[in-house]
C-alpha cells in the first residue's frame, strides 16, 4: 500500500509541476471549480482555485509526500513488522494529512480554507501521539492547544463572514476589515510557530521521523507562511508587526540551536529559524522570492530530517548527539546529509543558495539598519549549527554506543536519490524560470561567502561563549555581591574588625591611649613636683 501511494502522488507531482510551469506564461489566469453547498448559513460556495502558486507548491508537496510514503515502508516496517494495524493507522493518518494540505493550497473559498486548515491542526495531534506513551502525550497537547489559539481566531471569522454574505477569497481584494487581517495574522503566526508560540515545533518532534520530514518541510509549519504568500496584498499595513516577530523568532531559535545537544531538535529549531528567515523576507515586500525559499526548504529540509531519521534508526532510537561519531563511514548517509546542510546554509551553488543569497543581499544592501544587523547574526547562525549539525553526525570521535550493522536499506536509497537530485540541480532550474535573468556582482557572491565564513566563526566560538555566560549563574563573586552575601561579608567584616584593629582604634582603644598617656603625664607631673620640692632648699640657698 505504501509502494502505490508512492507512485500516485509522484504521478501528481509531475502533473502538477507541468500544469504550473505552463501556467507561468499567463500569470493572472485562474480556474475555479464551483460546487454550490446549502448549509446552516445558507448557500456555502466551495471553490477551488488553481493557478501557478497553489500548482507548483502543491507539486511539491506530492514528491515530498511520494518520497515519505517510501521511506515509511522502510522505517516502520522495522519498527512494527508485526503490527500490520499500527502501520495501515499509520498510512491513513499520513494521507488525511496530505489531503488537508491540499485543501488548504487549493482553496478559493473560506469554508475549503477552514477544512485544510482543521485538518492539518487534528490529524498533526493524532501523528504526534501515534507512540502510545506520556511523553508523545504530552507533546502532542501543547501541539494542540498551541495551534488551536490560531483556529479558534479562523472560526470567529465565520461571524465576520456571516454578516458580510462573502464565503469567497475574492471578496477580500475589494472588502478588507482590520478583523480579518487580524485573525488572518495571529493565525499565521500560530501555525507557522513564530514567537510567542514557537514551543509546539520542538515538541512535535515526538511524531515518527517520516511524520517530521513532512511537518517540518512542506505541510503544517509552510501552511501559515503559504497563507502570506496568498495574502500578501491584503497583509501590507501590518507586515511592519511581523518584522521583528519572525527576525526574533530567527535569531533565538539559530542561538539555541547552535548549543542544544538532542540532535533531532537541532534540526527542528533550524527549521523554526528558517520559517522566521521566510516570513522575514515576506514582510520585507520579497513574497515571491519567500515562495520560492519555502520550495527549496521543503526539498533540503525533508532530506535531512529522513537522513537524521535513518542515523537514529541505527542508534536504536537514540538522539543523543555525542552518540552519532560511530556513524561515519555510511556513504549514502553522510553525502545526502551533508548536501542538504550545505543547501541548508546558502552554500554557494547548492539549493538554497539561489533563493538566500538573493534575498540577503537586496534586503542587506538595500537599507542598512540595526534589523539588518540582527538579521546578518541570524544568517551566521544558519551557517554555524548547519557546520555544527556535519560535526556531530560524522566528525567527532567515535562513541561506544550500541548500534545495529551499517547495512543502508533499499527503501532509504531510493527515496532519498529523488531528493539529492533536487538539492544539487533543481535550484538553478527554479530560480531562472521564476525569476527574470539577473546579474550578479562579485560583491554579491563575496557577500554571502562572508557570512559562511563568520558563521564558521560562530561554530567555534559561540558554544565556549554560551558556556561562559551559563557559568556567570554560579561563579562565586555573584554570591558575594547578592543580598544576603552581601550582609554575611559585612557582618563578618565588622566582627573581625571589632576584635582586631577595631580594638585599638575604636572608643575603647582611644580611651585606653589617652588613659595610659593621662596616667603617664600625672606619673611624670607628680615625678617633677617632687623634684621641686627636692631642690627648692638648693635654689634658696643659691638665690641669697
Amino acid at each position: 500500500m505504501f509502494l502505490l501511494f508512492f507512485y500516485l502522488f509522484f504521478a501528481m507531482f509531475i502533473l502538477f509541476f507541468l500544469l504550473g510551469c505552463s501556467m507561468m506564461m499567463y500569470n493572472s489566469v485562474v480556474f475555479e471549480i464551483l460546487m454550490p453547498y446549502y448549509g446552516f448559513f445558507g448557500e456555502m460556495p466551495i471553490v477551488f482555485c488553481v493557478d501557478y502558486l497553489s500548482l507548483l507548491f502543491f507539486s511539491v508537496v506530492s514528491l515530498i509526500s511520494s518520497v515519505v510514503f517510501l521511506y515509511s515502508k522502510f522505517y516502520m516496517d522495522d519498527f512494527f513488522s508485526k503490527l500490520n494495524y499500527l502501520n495501515h493507522r499509520f498510512f491513513y493518518l499520513l494521507f488525511l494529512f496530505v489531503v488537508s494540505m491540499m485543501l488548504l493550497v487549493f482553496s478559493g473559498s473560506w469554508i475549503v480554507v477552514m477544512l485544510g486548515w482543521d485538518g492539518l491542526g487534528l490529524v498533526s495531534f493524532l501523528l504526534v501521539i501515534f507512540y502510545s506513551n506520556s511523553s508523545s502525550l504530552d507533546s502532542g497537547l501543547i501541539t494542540v492547544f498551541t495551534n488551536r489559539f490560531g483556529d479558534c481566531l479562523f472560526i470567529l471569522s465565520f461571524v465576520f463572514m456571516f454578516y458580510s454574505g462573502f464565503f469567497l477569497i475574492d471578496f477580500l481584494s475589494y472588502c478588507s476589515c482590520l478583523f480579518f487581517i487580524v485573525v488572518l495574522f495571529l493565525g499565521c503566526i500560530t501555525k507557522s510557530a513564530q514567537l510567542p508560540f514557537s514551543s509546539w515545533l520542538p515538541a512535535a518532534m515526538a511524531a515518527p521521523t517520516p511524520v517530521s520530514s513532512l511537518v517540518h518541510s512542506s505541510t503544517l509549519v509552510t501552511a501559515g507562511v503559504f497563507l502570506l504568500v496568498r495574502f500578501n496584498f491584503l497583509m501590507e499595513g501590518i507586515f511592519v508587526y511581523l518584522l521583528p516577530i519572525s527576525l526574533f523568532t530567527s535569531f533565538l531559535a539559530g542561538a539555541c540551536a547552535v548549543c542544544e545537544m538532542d540532535f533531532k531538535k537541532v534540526v527542528a529549531m533550524s527549521t523554526l529559524s528558517q520559517l522566521g528567515f521566510m516570513i522575514f523576507s515576506i514582510s520585507s515586500g520579497l513574497w515571491l522570492l519567500g515562495f520560492l525559499h519555502m520550495m527549496f526548504h521543503a526539498f533540503f529540509k525533508s532530506s535531512l530530517f529522513l537522513s537524521t531519521g535513518n542515523l537514529m534508526h541505527y542508534l536504536l532510537g537514540d538522539q543523543d548527539s555525542r552518540n552519532f561519531g560511530s556513524l561515519g563511514s555510511s556513504f549514502f548517509s553522510k553525502m545526502i546529509f551533508s548536501m542538504s546542510n550545505l543547501s541548508l546554509m546558502g552554500f554557494p551553488f547548492s539549493l538554497g543558495f539561489y533563493s538566500k543569497d538573493t534575498i540577503i543581499g537586496i534586503l542587506l544592501f538595500d537599507n542598512f539598519s540595526y534589523i539588518s544587523f540582527l538579521f546578518l547574526l541570524s544568517c551566521c547562525f544558519t551557517v554555524a549549527y548547519s557546520f555544527r549539525l556535519i560535526f556531530m553526525g560524522f566528525m567527532m570521535f567515535p562513541s561506544f554506543s550500541c548500534s545495529l550493522s551499517f547495512v543502508e536499506d533499499t527503501y532509504f536509497y531510493y527515496p532519498m536519490l529523488f531528493l539529492y537530485v533536487t538539492c544539487v540541480f533543481f535550484g538553478n532550474f527554479f530560480f531562472f524560470f521564476f525569476l527574470p535573468p539577473l546579474c550578479f556582482s562579485f560583491l554579491d557572491f563575496f557577500f554571502g561567502l562572508f557570512i559562511i565564513f563568520f558563521g564558521f566563526i560562530f561554530f567555534i566560538y559561540f558554544p565556549s561563549f554560551y558556556l561562559f555566560l551559563c557559568n556567570m549563574m554560579s561563579i562565586s563573586f555573584l554570591s558575594l555581591i547578592s543580598s544576603s552575601g552581601f550582609s554575611t561579608n559585612i557582618s563578618s567584616f565588622s566582627y573581625k574588625g571589632e576584635y582586631s584593629w577595631g580594638e585599638i582604634f575604636g572608643g575603647g582603644g582611644v580611651f585606653s591611649i589617652f588613659d595610659f598617656f593621662n596616667s603617664y603625664a600625672v606619673r611624670l607631673y607628680a615625678l617633677n613636683f617632687s623634684l621641686l620640692l627636692t631642690l627648692l632648699p638648693f635654689f634658696f640657698f643659691m638665690s641669697s
